[in-house]
Order: C-alpha cells, then sequence, then structure tokens
C-alpha cells in the first residue's frame, strides 16, 4: 500500500508537470515550428499519466478488463512520443523551415500497429485479464497471437527509439559544428541537456533490452529486482520529464537567423548553392576579403563583442555572410569561433603580460562570458592556463 501511495505521487506530480508545459508551449507565439511538437509530446505524456492513474485507483475488483482495454487507448500516444521529441529537436537545430519528413510510413509503422493492438485487446475474452499468468498450453488462438503480437510490437518501438537517438545524436553533432560557423560564442546555444538526454535514454534503452531478453530466454528474475526495476523506470520516467520540462520550455532556437542590412556589396544570396558560391568567389576577391577580417579584428577589435556572429561581421565589413563563411574556411582555414577566439586569446595574452588586470576582468574584456569558456580556449589555443603565462618572465 505504501509503494502504491508513492507511485500514485510521482504519476500525479508528473501529470501537474506535463499539462503546465503543454500549455506554457502551446502559448509560444515565436517559433512555433519548434514548440508544437513539444507541446504535443508533453500532451501526449499526459494523457499517458492519467490512464496511469486511473488504472492505479480503480483497476483492481473487477475492473481489470476494462481499465485493460480502455487504457490501450494511451498505446498509441506512448508509441508517438519518440518521433515528437525527435521532431523536436529538428526542428530547434535547422536554420530555416525543416524540409518535409521523409519515408512517412517508417514512422508512422508504431502507431498503425499500436491501433491494430486497440483492436486486439476489445476482442480479448474478459476470462485472460482476471488471471495474473496466462497458461500457454490452455489460452485460445487469438489470445496466444494478441500475446506474440505484443512482443513484436514491443521490440518495434524499441528499435525505433535507438533510431531515433542515433538520428538525434548525428543531428546535435551537425548542429554543433554550424554553431561554430556561424558564433563566436556558443555555450549558451548548445544542447548539452538534449546531449544527456540521448545518452541516458541509450543506457536505459539497453538496460531494457537485457531484461526483454531475460524475459524470452526464461530467465527467473528474483522479485526485489522486478521491484527494484519498477522504482527506477518511475523515477526515470520524472527525471526525463523534468529535465525536458525545464530545459524544453525556454530553449530558443540556436541558429535563428538576423537580418543582414547595410551590405555594400550585392553579391549571391543566402540561398545560393555552395558549389556556385565557390566557383563566384574567385581568389583575389577572398584574399581581399581576408584582409577587411584581419583588419575588423586588429582595428576595430570586433572580437570584443561577447554576442558577435558570423553576420555581424559580414555586416560590418559589407560582404554576404556566405562570402565571409567561405573566406574563413578556404582562405583563413579556420572556421568562426576559432578565428575569432585566437584573436581574443592573442589579446589576453599580451594583457596578462603587460598589465596587472585580474584574470576575470581580462576574461570579459576580451569578449567571453564566462571564466570556463576563457580557460578551455586559453588551454586550448595556448597549451597552459592563463596564470602560467602570467608568472612567466616575458
Amino acid at each position: 500500500m505504501h509503494e502504491d501511495t508513492f507511485y500514485f505521487a510521482m504519476l500525479m506530480f508528473q501529470l501537474g508537470v506535463t499539462l503546465f508545459c503543454t500549455n506554457q508551449l502551446f502559448l509560444h507565439q515565436r517559433h512555433q515550428r519548434v514548440y508544437v511538437p513539444l507541446a504535443l509530446f508533453f500532451a501526449a505524456q499526459s494523457l499517458v499519466g492519467i490512464v496511469s492513474i486511473g488504472d492505479l485507483l480503480w483497476g483492481v475488483d473487477g475492473y481489470e478488463a476494462m481499465f485493460a482495454r480502455w487504457g490501450s487507448l494511451s498505446v498509441p500516444f506512448t508509441l508517438m512520443q519518440p518521433f515528437l521529441f525527435w521532431l523536436y529537436v529538428r526542428a530547434l537545430t535547422s536554420e530555416e523551415e525543416v524540409d518535409r519528413i521523409t519515408h512517412k510510413g517508417w514512422h508512422a509503422l508504431p502507431l498503425l500497429m499500436s491501433i491494430s493492438m486497440i483492436i486486439l485487446m476489445f476482442m480479448l475474452p474478459q476470462s485472460v485479464f482476471e488471471t495474473d499468468e496466462l497458461d500457454w498450453d490452455t489460452i485460445d488462438q487469438l489470445t496466444r497471437f494478441t500475446a506474440v503480437y505484443f512482443q513484436v510490437v514491443s521490440a518495434i518501438f524499441y528499435m525505433q527509439i535507438g533510431i531515433y537517438l542515433f538520428l538525434t545524436m548525428r543531428m546535435l553533432s551537425a548542429y554543433s559544428t554550424r554553431l561554430k560557423d556561424l558564433f563566436a560564442t556558443t555555450e549558451n546555444r548548445e544542447l548539452s541537456w538534449v546531449w544527456w538526454i540521448t545518452t541516458t535514454v541509450s543506457a536505459y534503452l539497453l538496460l531494457s533490452f537485457v531484461q526483454m531478453a531475460a524475459d524470452l530466454s526464461g530467465i527467473a528474475v528474483p522479485d526485489f529486482m522486478l521491484d527494484t526495476y519498477d522504482l527506477m523506470d518511475g523515477f526515470f520516467d520524472i527525471a526525463m520529464t523534468w529535465v525536458i520540462a525545464i530545459w524544453g520550455v525556454r530553449q530558443q532556437p540556436g541558429l535563428v537567423r538576423e537580418p543582414v542590412v547595410g551590405a555594400s556589396e550585392p553579391a549571391l544570396s543566402e540561398a545560393v548553392s555552395s558549389k556556385y558560391e565557390r566557383s563566384a568567389l574567385t581568389d583575389e576577391h577572398a584574399a581581399r576579403i581576408a584582409n577587411k577580417i584581419e583588419k575588423a579584428m586588429s582595428k576595430d577589435l570586433l572580437y570584443r563583442d561577447p554576442n558577435l556572429s558570423l553576420w555581424d561581421l559580414a555586416k560590418h565589413i559589407g560582404v554576404t555572410s556566405n562570402y565571409v563563411s567561405q573566406t574563413l574556411n578556404m582562405t583563413l582555414m579556420c572556421n568562426f569561433f576559432d578565428y575569432v577566439n585566437k584573436w581574443r586569446i592573442k589579446d589576453a595574452v599580451k594583457q596578462l603580460r603587460d598589465t596587472e588586470e585580474t584574470i576575470l576582468l581580462i576574461t570579459y574584456d576580451v569578449g567571453f562570458n564566462s571564466r570556463s569558456s576563457f580557460y578551455n580556449a586559453f588551454k586550448r589555443e595556448m597549451g597552459t592556463t592563463p596564470s602560467a603565462i602570467r608568472a612567466r618572465p616575458s
């Protein structure tokens, strides 16, 4: 009874969080292509939570069949959640409108299978729900088929989660690379919390596969381990919901493009293919742009702007951001993030040797937003710490 009360409290807490997040996300006026999938994700969690609470309260005393059948209506909402979260990350890491979804049938497969599961649940005889353990030798063909079919759907569901995890990690990797092409400071745009979720879910998925393999092979699992697993399952669901709620509701798209106005060179638009741009930008033109970039750093100290972006630099020197990006990568052999931070570290080293200013003051003066990002960039560029540089004789 104590365990049921504790589990009920966890479900109620999770339901409150998901309902609140659903409401907040649907109220977002901007970036709806990002927030609507996450709102639907929380809405699906809310519906599953309501069914779980109802089952805990009334799924006894002769109501087992009713709740097993009507509770199966929540299965599609459970199977939709990995797809909806993937849609959210897909929109969150895109620069423009995302492309149409390909292979729609594959994405819809678990949903379609769950509908057939609901039909089978309503076809099963009530006696099936009144026993704790089925006797495989005495059950009818329909019940036997349903039991096997449920195992198949579960296996496909877990496999699809694994595929979505892989696709999400690939998107996050490409997103991190793109951030360094566009921004000099990326820590406020990094999606570390999504990385944490994908890594944790991967470990949990592996544990689920082990348990499934043990069930299929007939290995007896002690009751206390099953109880512990159920408790871990509840804590895991709440932890995932809480992390997504804290970060997802307030997360802004990281690759939002600010309009560049006043550029003096009417060069190619942003939509032009990269192949055409490379052929249009000659070596001589790239060299002139490189000189403008160097001057913007050495003379105008543009790197000291903590929020500097590729678009800001392009506007400052009067060149389209496509040409600036190409010049950085093809002529200066560096992405925007590394290039700007090299100038910041160069300035910091000079100040460390020539002034008595504190390291923290120098950190912010040269353009870094945090002490940790400064130390990481400094160690990466210089191979030592700021304190060691200051301690060396000139």
